[in-house]
């Protein structure tokens, strides 16, 4: 598994000469889901104590069990619209190769993600030890988690490692659909650089209010 984050050229090469095996990916995505999810689960509970205090402890732990199972979700169709969108871009190059493989290389992708969410965690857990969230106004509870200096590294570290994955990617879409390098590089850098614009948009909002 670490060959495909330092040589995922090799990695991929040696891959598609074995069978589509997708137990790694169920694996790695189901990892990335749990993290995600005690992320979230730590950040709702502070929530909830802040803008939810006077609803009924059962209909607050529904509405986390509800955020929790949407998130948990939400991970699995981030990695089905992603592989789906290098997929399509890749047609355009009329490149060849399953979609099933393009599936199974993409998920390797992911991983620099897992250590992502472990990182935003642990800074999490940090800003919410020191910062102060106990007021009911939800703008003022944004700003505050926003323009926190655990939450802003957290998010260049995601920028960070986002980047990572999109190399991991280039190769995936060079070995499952045969492209050249230029055109992997374009299939994979239409939606990343989209997706990076959005979180440097996010990264200088906090900056400005911070």
């Amino acid at each position: 598994m670490l060959e495909v984050l330092m040589n995922p050229g090799k990695f991929f090469e040696k891959k598609l000469k074995e069978e589509i095996d997708l137990k790694p990916p169920y694996a790695i995505i189901s990892t990335l889901s749990l993290l995600t999810v005690i992320t979230a689960f730590v950040m709702m509970e502070e929530l909830m104590n802040s803008l939810f205090n006077g609803i009924p402890i059962n209909a607050q732990r529904t509405i986390i069990a509800m955020g929790l199972i949407t998130v948990m979700i939400t991970v699995v169709i981030e990695w089905g619209i992603i592989s789906g969108a290098f997929y399509t871009v890749s047609l355009l190059f009329e490149g060849k190769g399953d979609f099933k493989r393009v599936i199974e290389f993409v998920a390797y992708g992911f991983i620099p993600s897992i250590l992502s969410s472990a990182i935003a965690l642990v800074f999490l857990i940090y800003m919410s030890l020191f910062v102060d969230i106990s007021t009911s106004d939800p703008h003022a509870i944004e700003t505050a988690i926003l323009s926190n200096p655990y939450i802003i590294l957290a998010n260049i570290t995601s920028i960070i490692l986002s980047l990572w994955s999109a190399n991991i990617w280039v190769f995936a879409m060079i070995h499952s659909r045969n492209l050249t390098v230029k055109n992997a590089l374009i299939t994979v850098g239409i939606p990343m650089v989209m997706y990076l614009i959005y979180m440097l948009y996010t990264l200088y909002q906090a900056l400005r209010i911070s």
